[in-house]
């Protein structure tokens, strides 16, 4: 009996691990400010070929925030600085949600196509993700796939 107490007390005390952290607690740790995005393959602008679309971003549009919801919504956050000062500060007119396999994370706001971004690195400080949309700018439809990189803030 005495050995029975013993074991017991121990198991009980013993400290229980942390859980792993899902992909869902990742994404809604907090806001995600994009970093970086590129273009595969590059499109052409005039005989220049873009393969980096982020340096093309103007700086009230670098500056912006998103945040995944717990609840499955999106809240956009213009940043310090808005590129129209009558848009809102905030909007959360969008959703998402994560796939079982936790490979994949679809985006979808009002009058727009769902983007399904499939989850390269997803971590406590980075979120790099891919998806492709098929465009035909003159001679004939071209995948395209752009790699978008976030920072958590």
């Amino acid at each position: 009996m005495l050995l029975f107490v013993t074991l017991l007390t121990f198991t009980a005390c013993k400290k229980d691990e942390d859980s792993p952290k899902t992909a869902k607690d990742y994404l809604t740790a907090g806001f995600w400010k994009m970093t970086a995005g590129t273009i595969d393959p590059g499109i052409d602008f005039g005989g220049t070929v873009i393969t980096d679309f982020y340096a093309f971003l103007d700086a009230c549009e670098k500056d912006d925030l998103t945040r995944f919801n717990a609840d499955g919504t999106i809240t956009d956050d213009e940043g310090a600085t808005k590129c129209d000062p009558d848009d809102p500060q905030t909007t959360t007119d969008g959703s998402w949600v994560l796939s079982a396999d936790n490979k994949t994370v679809t985006m979808s706001y009002p009058g727009e196509d769902p983007t399904s971004m499939t989850i390269g690195t997803l971590n406590e400080s980075t979120f790099v993700g891919t998806y492709t949309i098929v465009e035909d700018f003159g001679g004939g439809p071209v995948s395209y796939t752009f790699t978008i990189t976030l920072k958590l803030q």
